[in-house]
């Protein structure tokens, strides 16, 4: 008998054929398995039971990182193409390009390359870039499909006799292994020290005396990575590149070290993450219970926040996460990360860049922004270094960072590891949405599956509007998208709206707008696939509202079929606006006090021109935002007069609120007024109250507002959307108080509740835009 099988799923990147080729030498079956287009075709010839069972066990035992959506049989009379004696691995082709691919994510070092990695009787003992067919960058390399050395940066180096036997071994582990490299052949390393010689590692007497494994058997690779390893140790900060670009490393017990860090990339006061070198180290520091460990030890090593302990034998040094009470903690996830982590033990590891920036990739880039960085004069009291390598990389991907709360899943930032994983959703037609300008990502739907971009950053810069151009182009180029039909946000001065529209004019094809807290509820409602009514809560700092003011507390009652009525928001309140206005917390609380009458109440010693300013209407917006409300509270507790980052003030309430499980009694008006809650607050700062009691009790009354508007418009399914609800006390104390109602409540588990998450939601909704024909729509 013989078969052929189309295999439709991801299969392509994870090492499927060679398992293919495996099961059918056990299996006694003659034929092939290639790559063709997106997909895997297999010839099959042997007696019916064997090939059934072939059958069976490609859909069961299916590669890490792989899953398989359907497997099509046709029954043939006689081989196609190639006719072979025994099982073969086949060449790719590239027709059938109908089919839409799908390409594995980057995969963390499996657990048998890290075995070889530190045998020091392996022939890839301490080798950087060890992988095989279940492991190794993917995404970050490809070019085109299909996935083969050839469209991969791989192909760069030519492989020793030695890695080519391996690659062609029928039984051997990194069979038809496209990343298959060794010492001899494969990429490498290189130290630069920046600066001169003054401070490097390599010409100081620690350095000279330095014995350790990395110099027996001397080779570059070994080299580099002593110098980098010295450089830590002495206090320097290490630009170390990975496999979706640079991170930044120093010692985390090293407050001055950290403090220089911040200072090389202007980051004030957020939280640093810190790689440690396996699970214990982790829990020596952190509470982690069983599925926050999964996630941490999954394939895509995540960023994981957990909660810090208090008394752990040695803490960090403050300055890595300062009044956090949460560590963001990852494993290592590429052989250079377990070597150094070994090596050095924790590790401050956070993107190289400057805030705000796009993460690097270029050797070149990096060398010159540091240079400049020390030429300076910022950094003369600290070594700096870069260890580079020569394998090119195609996009770059930040470290995906995530919690559990409630026992679900929520992403902070979604990127390396989990895209281009596609989400399935309720959306017909083929739409490209193009999302917004913060924390922005875009995403291609197409076959009812949403394929959401990696984090492409804040979208006010010109080097994060062209990785977003690029991106956009790759990832049509790759995948071979044809969208018939672009949706954006309605922001006017959104550069992703702009940029798209003029896409829209050359290309000929319909385009809708979205609002953006709409396309907030609608992401949810795509990502679980909601039917009937839905009450949704978008909570965030700032969107563009259907009526040009400026939105951010809106609940909408979406019918279940075509549309989404707004039914609640908090009193609109005139605030200073522009992107200073939105920062500076005091000027915020200013515009709450006065809109309330609480003038008296305000210590800003500028009221009055503040007040003047928005009398007059003079630079102010009309605003509903929930975030600003955060900002204006937490201004009011001293806790935060101005966001250096996005959302410092709320995290710093949070932060505030964490140190007590005290809470006292506020209220927001169910009409959304204010005024009541903030005499409250002043009431009980001038009594001397508790201001982390007063803190949790604010976040307490934003939950309690949500639970009495959700009981005023009795729909069951509640959807919980923006940027808000990262705030993990408000979201656990809202789902805790729906549940015992008999709400049913909903998040976004696939993808982030802030703006990284509505490309979903444009899509989703452009389903229903009357301006959109019904052809286009489905298309």
């Amino acid at each position: 008998m013989i078969k052929k099988f189309v295999v439709k799923g991801l299969v392509q990147g994870i090492g499927f054929r060679p398992f293919v080729a495996r099961l059918a030498d056990e299996l006694n079956i003659d034929g092939w398995v290639r790559n063709t287009g997106g997909i895997v075709t297999i010839l099959a010839a042997g007696n019916e039971s064997s090939i059934n069972m072939l059958r069976i066990r490609i859909q069961d035992e299916v590669p890490t990182g792989g899953f398989i959506t359907c497997i099509e049989e046709v029954k043939v009379d006689s081989y196609i193409g190639e006719e072979c004696t025994g099982f073969e691995i086949l060449e790719s082709d590239r027709d059938e390009q109908a089919n839409l691919p799908l390409i594995p994510a980057d995969i963390a070092t499996c657990d048998k390359c890290k075995a070889e990695l530190f045998d020091p009787a392996n022939r890839r003992y301490l080798h950087p870039f060890i992988s095989c067919t279940l492991c190794g960058p993917r995404y970050s390399i490809i070019e085109k499909l299909p996935y083969d050395r050839d469209t991969i940066t791989m192909d760069d180096f030519d492989m020793c006799d030695n890695c080519r036997n391996e690659y062609l071994g029928r039984l051997d582990r990194r069979r038809h292994a496209q990343t298959i490299a060794c010492k001899k052949c494969g990429p490498r390393l290189k130290f630069t020290h920046i600066g001169g010689d003054a401070g490097n590692p390599a010409k100081n007497v620690v350095h000279r005396k330095f014995t350790g494994k990395y110099l027996e058997n001397y080779n570059s690779d070994n080299y580099a990575i002593s110098q980098a390893i010295e450089l830590i140790k002495s206090g320097g900060i290490l630009a170390v590149k990975d496999i979706g670009g640079y991170h930044l490393a120093c010692n985390p017990y090293d407050e001055g070290a950290v403090a220089a860090l911040r200072k090389l990339k202007h980051r004030e006061a957020k939280a640093f993450a810190v790689m440690f070198e396996n699970t214990e180290q982790i829990r020596a520091n952190c509470f982690v219970n069983e599925q926050e460990q999964m996630f941490l030890e999954s394939s895509a090593r995540p960023i994981v926040l957990l909660k810090a302990k208090s008394d752990a034998e040695k803490t960090l040094a403050f300055n890595v996460c300062n009044d956090s009470p949460n560590i963001g903690a990852m494993l290592p996830c590429n052989p250079l990360q377990m070597i150094l982590s070994h090596e050095l033990g924790p590790l401050v590891m956070t993107s190289g860049n400057a805030s705000g920036d796009v993460l690097e990739t270029d050797d070149e880039k990096m060398i010159q922004w540091l240079e400049e960085r020390h030429a300076s004069g910022d950094m003369d009291d600290i070594s700096l270094g870069i260890l580079s390598h020569n394998r090119r990389i195609l996009r770059p991907m930040d470290d995906s960072v995530m919690k559990v709360v409630c026992g679900l899943q929520q992403f902070i930032r979604r990127a390396r590891g989990f895209v281009p994983n596609p989400i399935s959703v309720d959306i017909k037609g083929e739409v490209f949405a193009a999302g917004g300008d913060l924390k922005s990502s875009f995403c291609y739907v197409k076959n009812g599956l949403a394929y959401v971009s990696q984090y492409l950053g804040d979208l006010n810069t010109v080097s994060c509007q062209n990785f977003y151009k690029n991106e956009k182009k790759a990832m049509e180029t790759i995948f071979g998208f044809a969208p018939k039909r672009l949706v954006v946000d309605k922001h006017p001065g959104y550069f992703s709206r702009t940029t798209n529209n003029v896409y829209a004019i050359d290309d000929k094809l319909p385009i809708c707008e979205v609002q953006h807290h709409k396309a907030h509820v609608a992401s949810v409602i795509a990502e679980h696939k909601l039917k009937g009514p839905v009450l949704g809560f978008a909570f965030d700092g700032t969107g563009y509202g259907d009526d040009g003011t400026i939105w951010g507390s809106e609940t909408f009652l979406w019918n279940g079929s075509d549309e989404m009525e707004r039914v609640a928001h908090l009193a609109p309140v005139k605030l200073i606006g522009g992107d200073e206005g939105a920062r500076n917390c005091d000027t915020i609380l200013s515009g709450f006090l006065q809109h309330y009458g609480l003038n008296e109440h305000d210590p800003n010693p500028n009221k009055s021109i503040i007040g003047a300013a928005i009398n007059n209407n003079i630079n102010v917006v009309t605003s509903t935002s929930m975030g600003r409300l955060f900002d204006a509270v937490s201004a009011m507790l001293d806790i935060c007069h101005y966001n250096s980052y996005e959302g410092q003030a709320p995290v710093e309430l949070e932060n505030l609120a964490a140190k007590t499980d005290g809470a006292l009694e506020l209220q927001i008006g169910v009409d959304g007024d204010c005024k009541e809650l903030f005499i409250s607050i002043v009431n009980a700062i001038n009594n001397g109250a508790d201001k982390a009691s007063i803190a949790r009790g604010f976040i307490y009354a934003v939950s309690d507002y949500i639970v009495a508007v959700a009981k005023n418009n009795g729909i069951r399914q509640i959807v919980l959307s923006g940027g808000t609800f990262l705030n993990s006390i408000l979201l656990e104390r809202t789902i805790s108080n729906l549940k015992q109602l008999r709400f049913e409540t909903y998040i976004s588990e696939q993808l982030p509740p802030g703006d990284g998450g509505i490309c979903v939601g444009q899509a989703y909704l452009s389903q229903y835009d009357s301006s959109i024909s019904d052809q286009n729509r489905n298309l």
